[in-house]
């Protein structure tokens, strides 16, 4: 299966999650804020030796539950991601806005609920910071690398993640594990191309607060 054929699908499940949601049962709608911390890496093929970039995301988040089990989620997100190459002491961290939309499905009592969030998601690149290469102990015939020149600022790809929540009459109080996994590449990918591959990796633990809008 083609990562286009795969990135449909998704989107195909989130616009069943979207129509399933529309059958009223019990609205809610509920507006908040994530925060947390984040693991990224590129997935370069042919492979280069790095590391994961630790940083940090938050964002807002708009919820619709309207049937029993199902809703969906959409959010704006603000992620620091990147890689790292510890042979040359290289670091860049590159900061992107991602707007995914989700479907959302939820299991348990009232109170605690235990769920699922996937779909696909889009992304921006609004800036990066990285060192200059010619201060470091990177070979010359290699400084002109592909991976150092400046990537495509649109990224796509899809996400998934689990997590519970509580629920209570202050808010709804939420942790969540997710994977965003990048379909798209960050620098050319044609034969005569340095890399073949050149995508978004990155795992993130965040916590987050939504208040009901409608009581």
């Amino acid at each position: 299966m083609s990562i286009r054929k795969l990135f449909i699908i998704i989107a195909l499940i989130s616009g069943v999650g979207c129509a399933v949601a529309q059958v009223p049962l019990r609205e809610q709608v509920a507006l908040g804020v994530r925060v947390g911390g984040i693991g990224s890496f590129v997935s370069f093929s042919p492979s280069v030796p790095s590391n994961m970039l630790f940083g940090a995301q938050g964002g807002v988040a708009c919820r619709y539950i309207s049937e029993k089990y199902f809703g969906v989620q959409a959010e704006i997100n603000y992620l620091q991601r990147g890689w790292k190459e510890p042979r040359y002491n290289y670091q860049r961290t590159l900061h992107y806005l991602q707007v995914p939309f989700m479907t959302h499905i939820w299991f348990g009592k009232k109170a605690f609920r235990w769920f699922f969030n996937l779909g696909p998601e889009v992304g921006v690149l609004v800036g990066e910071k990285a060192p200059n290469i010619a201060e470091l102990p990177i070979p010359t015939d290699e400084q002109g690398s592909e991976r150092y020149k400046a990537p495509k600022r649109f990224d796509y790809g899809i996400c998934f993640g689990t997590g519970f929540e509580f629920q209570t009459k202050a808010g709804i109080y939420q942790l969540e594990a997710r994977y965003d996994f990048g379909l798209s590449d960050m620098f050319p990918n044609t034969a005569s191309d340095e890399f073949r591959k050149s995508s978004n990796q990155n795992i993130s633990l965040s916590f987050g607060v939504l208040f009901n809008l409608l009581k």
